[in-house]
């Protein structure tokens, strides 16, 4: 009798222990690896984010700076004792430069001025800009605060006087001496402005701004002869207009006549 023969079956193989701490070892090493590569980019485009909203900050400050400056206008404004101050100064104890400005803009057509009276803060840290609706304050403070830039470690201005030399505070000792307290002050805008100002990323920005040169007596006297020419002109245009209609009257009273 023959015996039946045996078929042979494959033998299953399985992982050892130690291949599959060495897979794990390996998954987690490329998953550490891919975990710091995007932890790296998230933290650098919130780094760049942050630097480039200081950035924008720093640059809206500065360019309301120079609209502020650059639109000065020579007009002194009542504090809420009824005083006056001077148009541009910066003897203020609450603000570091105090102005009124012209070109206020009213899209909604409210009737109100268009100057504002406008006071920059620095705070120790910050920047901050103030404006009041009306340019004579009243009893109330009606004012608005904005604050512009954090970070700031310094701010400085000074001022060109009509002898080309720099001033620490504007109006000067000598122009302080002279004013008469409850009178309207009769202050001279200065030459120019530099503004300096420090800040902890963006290190020292030095801005200098030229005035406005405007002479109120030169202003005047364009003005009275701009009004005597249209005098002038509608003199003419009343003679000429009188001319042209005597004729026509004269044929009117011809013609009653006959």
């Amino acid at each position: 009798m023959i015996a039946p023969a045996k078929t042979s079956q494959p033998l299953q193989h399985g992982f050892t222990l130690l291949e599959v701490l060495i897979a794990v070892t390996i998954t987690a090493v490329i998953g550490l690896g891919v975990w710091q590569v995007i932890n790296g980019v998230v933290n650098s485009r919130d780094r760049v984010n942050e630097l480039a909203e200081q950035f924008d900050g720093l640059q809206r400050a500065m360019l309301l700076l120079e609209r502020d400056i650059m639109q000065v206008v020579n007009r002194p404004a009542r504090d809420i004792y009824g005083d006056f101050q001077p148009a541009l100064s910066s003897r203020d104890d609450d603000f570091s430069l105090v102005l009124t400005r012209q070109g206020w803009r009213n899209p909604l057509g409210i009737r109100r001025s268009g100057l504002q009276r406008v006071g920059w803060e620095y705070t120790g840290s910050e920047l901050r800009r103030r404006y009041w609706p009306m340019v004579d304050q009243g009893q109330e403070d009606d004012s608005r605060d904005v604050l512009l830039l954090e970070g700031v470690k310094r701010l400085e201005v000074r001022f060109l006087d009509s002898n080309r030399s720099w001033q620490p505070q504007w109006p000067t000792d000598e122009v302080m001496a002279g004013l008469t307290p409850g009178s309207r002050p009769d202050v001279p805008l200065p030459l120019g402005m530099e503004v300096t100002l420090e800040h902890e990323r963006f290190g020292t920005l030095v801005r200098t701004f030229a005035l406005p040169d405007f002479d109120p007596a030169v202003a005047q006297g364009a003005l009275n002869q701009a009004n005597q020419a249209a005098s002038e002109a509608e003199e003419e245009s009343t003679e000429e207009e009188g001319t042209t209609q005597q004729p026509g009257e004269t044929t009117g009273a011809t013609g009653q006549g006959g």
